[in-house]
């Protein structure tokens, strides 16, 4: 009996310890190399995808680099300057924005191409902001919006405009003009889906509607001590700037310098432009000139 029991028990020992044999032999040499060669092939399957991908995008770039070409600023870093600068004053004053000027610093070396810095000023109202901005996003050019600053000035819905720009510059870009077709970057094509921008009035100031432009007039031509002073009044805020040759202003509607007065008349020099007026006449009747 004692020998039947001995059996027994020797063939559950042998049982168990075929089980621990089995289990190990399943783990070690079954389920962890299937579970390395599943991770393999998943890695595998991954990197197939890359390369899928990168093949793709080299079977492409050349067409991509072809629209680039198409959108890029001139090698020359001379002529993209004068032509970004030229598009750029043209798309502000298309908007009607006032005060415009423009600066750009040197290129910076990046792989392939050089980014051109670019600083643009201006002063209007959120409508003519919008335009401007609006053109901007829509023009097929190789640009971004680095940086842009809203300043509200006074109560009087006028708002100063900054933007720092980058440009980009492609070696083997040749190009004597810059019209960029549409770029189709925005969200709608449509202007007026951007109406709500200033209908939010997100500032929360008063808006007055009334044209600053039209509302500031060269009203006085006047000597002191046999020096010619020229008077103009800001109509809005009942404002009189009593100025001499070469005194800076800054009304609602320009900031400037007196360039030169004459009996009846004056040329400022804002942003950019030189703007003469005969007494009588509102910012927004003066008539742009030439020289320096």
């Amino acid at each position: 009996m004692n020998e039947y029991r001995q059996q027994i028990l020797l063939g559950v020992l042998l049982a168990i310890g075929l089980y621990l044999v089995g289990d190990y032999v399943w783990i070690e040499q079954i389920q962890k190399p299937l579970g390395e060669l599943k991770g393999e092939h998943a890695e595998m399957v991954e990197d197939l995808g890359k390369y899928t991908k990168t093949f793709k995008r080299t079977k492409t770039l050349p067409n991509q680099i072809a629209i680039w070409e198409k959108q890029a600023l001139p090698a020359n870093t001379e002529t993209a300057r004068s032509l970004y600068r030229n598009w750029l004053l043209e798309t502000i004053r298309t908007a009607k924005l006032r005060n415009a000027r423009v600066d750009s610093g040197s290129p910076s070396s990046r792989s392939g191409y050089k980014v051109m810095p670019v600083n643009a000023q201006a002063r209007g109202t959120l409508d003519e902001i919008t335009d401007a901005l609006f053109a901007f996003e829509n023009a097929a050019l190789l640009h971004k919006i680095a940086s842009i600053r809203l300043s509200p000035i006074s109560d009087n819905g006028q708002f100063d405009l900054a933007m720092s720009i980058e440009a980009v510059m492609m070696s083997g870009v040749k190009r004597r003009s810059l019209k960029p077709g549409v770029s189709r970057r925005l969200v709608s094509s449509d202007r007026r889906s951007y109406d709500i921008i200033s209908r939010d009035n997100m500032f929360g100031i008063a808006v007055d509607h009334r044209d600053p432009m039209k509302m500031t007039k060269l009203t006085g031509v006047i000597y002191r001590n046999a020096d010619p002073q020229v008077w103009i009044t800001e109509q809005i805020i009942d404002r009189v700037h009593k100025l001499e040759k070469g005194a800076s202003f800054d009304t609602t509607a320009l900031t400037g310098r007196v360039a030169e007065i004459g009996e009846d008349w004056v040329i400022i020099e804002s942003g950019e432009q030189r703007l003469k007026l005969t007494m009588g006449q509102s910012f927004a009747e003066a008539t742009v000139v030439s020289g320096s």
